[in-house]
């Protein structure tokens, strides 16, 4: 029977622990890992952007968010209204969109587990999961941030649809969820490193032993320093 290379066996193992996750989490999961995103967002979310408690995050009937984010500025007076001062910035948030920073989380316990030995997986898993969550803990905040200023420029007449804000949220949005599973699977997984990249030292190579230090040369060198000592005296 062909032996597969250890990357290929990690390749047909993590592709079929990421359609089982991704299934686990679009039927099962989903629902709790909003609602648990919704708190900490609402917690988390006070103390970057500051306001009353309670406020930040708010779910519609239909699903949506309506975010509270606290923003300074003042709107022009125009021909049809005089100038305003704002203090926040109330928008709403397609599930559909709040959903894309809940899908990193089970790819990264797919690309975790596909490695081989699941005790030497347990500790990186549950490191990793603490890093997955606060990494889209940060990512919704950012989009909320980004979203937020969007709506600010249209208030006061400005292009909303800047280069730097274009570039902000297609990261958060598109490029870092699906890379950073990745990026935190490596980083806290040293098996995984070297059976995919051959990156560090092997795990399974046992630690070289210590030089042995020839004891009885060495007590006979100090011997003969004590007798010399001796005689001298």
């Amino acid at each position: 029977m062909l032996a597969l290379r250890p990357q290929t066996r990690f390749l047909l193992r993590g592709s079929a622990l990421v359609i089982g996750f991704l299934t686990l989490w679009w039927f099962v999961l989903l629902n709790p890992l909003l609602y648990a995103l919704e708190g900490m967002g609402g917690v988390f979310g006070r103390l970057v952007f500051g306001g009353k408690s309670g406020e930040l995050i708010r779910e519609n009937p239909g699903g949506d968010w309506t975010f509270h984010v606290p923003l300074e500025m003042t709107i022009p007076a125009s021909p049809v209204q005089v100038a305003q001062q704002v203090h926040s910035i109330d928008f709403d948030m397609p599930r559909a969109d709040i959903i894309a920073f809940t899908f990193s989380l089970p790819v990264f316990w797919a690309i975790v587990l596909a490695a081989p030995g699941l005790r030497r997986n347990l500790r990186p898993l549950a490191t990793g999961t603490a890093i997955m969550v606060g990494a889209e803990l940060v990512l919704l905040l950012w989009f909320a941030e980004i979203s937020a200023r969007k709506s600010a420029a249209q208030l006061v007449g400005q292009p909303a649809d800047t280069w730097l804000l274009r570039f902000g949220e297609y990261l958060a949005v598109t490029v870092i969820p699906y890379a950073i599973p990745f990026v935190v699977a490596l980083a806290v997984h040293r098996e995984l490193r070297w059976q995919i990249f051959q990156w560090g030292t092997d795990p399974d190579t046992p630690p070289r032993p210590k030089p042995q230090v020839d004891r009885s040369r060495k007590q006979r060198r100090q011997a003969n320093v004590s007798k010399r000592t001796n005689q001298a005296r």
